[in-house]
């Protein structure tokens, strides 16, 4: 593929998160078809290879503390006329993965980014939770230390939309009882080695979840592998919850930040599924 004449392109390439099976025949030809194959992790990449009887002789490490030299290299010689493939330990690359600076760095030099698209654990997660996946926001993995995670927590307390988390099995009892303090008892998804022989899928409170978790702790059964966690948002109050005197505290607060009656009466709407109209003429009622 080289050509002294032309650039190459990056293909960023999903790979399979467990199972095998599910690579892709487009993933199979552009390794086969590459002359680099950046990978996080090499010895992961090689069964991968292996697997699908690929040479490795192109096998580059690219991870979080790749040196900015080796990372030159790289984009050197897609200028040049290679291309390259970018993979990670497992799913989709920069998602909670390295490859960012990669590819930014890639786009400074106009160098063409393409994907090859495929397994993503925290998007097969959210698709099996059974909570809304309308609207979702995904986090990755949040602040590790107890005081960094409640903070964070309360910062998507009044979120109305499914939040998506990554966790690992030593942590996750820590993530729920740190969720069921800061956010309440909300429906809940675990989901942990999806596509693996021991997949296993927890759906319910989080509370039900915690106490199923300790109880299999207790039990000397900590879980292992890869977990994700998918959340439902704050549910909105029903209309007979909310009194006039509470949207209209909550109208001046909004208003006082700037934003006008329409905008204001729209954000009300949205947090306590009332009429924008309704909202908007107690505004104009009460004169705020």
């Amino acid at each position: 593929m080289e050509n002294q004449n032309k650039k190459g392109i990056l293909f960023i390439c999903a790979t399979p998160i467990g199972n095998m099976e599910d690579a892709s025949f487009r993933l199979i030809d552009t390794l086969k078809s590459v002359d680099i194959i950046a990978a996080e992790d090499t010895r992961t990449a090689r069964k991968l290879l292996s697997k699908f009887n690929i040479s490795y002789k192109n096998l580059e490490s690219y991870h979080d503390n790749t040196s900015e030299k080796k990372e030159s290299e790289i984009i050197f010689a897609i200028e040049n006329g290679q291309s390259a493939a970018l993979i990670s330990e497992s799913g989709m690359p920069l998602v909670s993965d390295p490859g960012f600076k990669l590819v930014k760095k890639c786009i400074e030099k106009d160098i063409s980014v393409t994907v090859v698209p495929g397994p993503n654990a925290a998007l097969s997660a959210l698709v099996i939770s059974g909570l809304p996946v309308d609207s979702f926001l995904f986090l990755g993995f949040l602040p590790k230390t107890k005081q960094k995670l409640k903070k964070k927590l309360l910062s998507l307390k009044d979120i109305t939309f499914t939040t998506v988390y990554y966790e690992s099995g030593r942590r996750v009892v820590d993530l729920l009882a740190a969720i069921l303090e800061v956010m309440g008892d909300r429906e809940c998804c675990l989901a942990r080695e999806i596509t693996k022989i021991f997949e296993e899928t927890l759906r319910g409170r989080v509370s039900s979840i915690l106490a199923t978790l300790k109880d299999r702790k207790a039990a000397g059964k900590n879980l292992k592998g890869e977990i994700v966690i998918v959340l439902d948002g704050l549910k909105s109050q029903a209309r007979g919850e909310v009194s006039e005197k509470i949207l209209e505290a909550e109208l001046k607060k909004i208003i006082l930040q700037g934003l006008s009656k329409k905008e204001a009466s729209k954000i009300l709407s949205e947090k306590y599924d009332i009429s924008s109209r309704e909202i908007y003429n107690i505004a104009v009622k009460k004169r705020i």
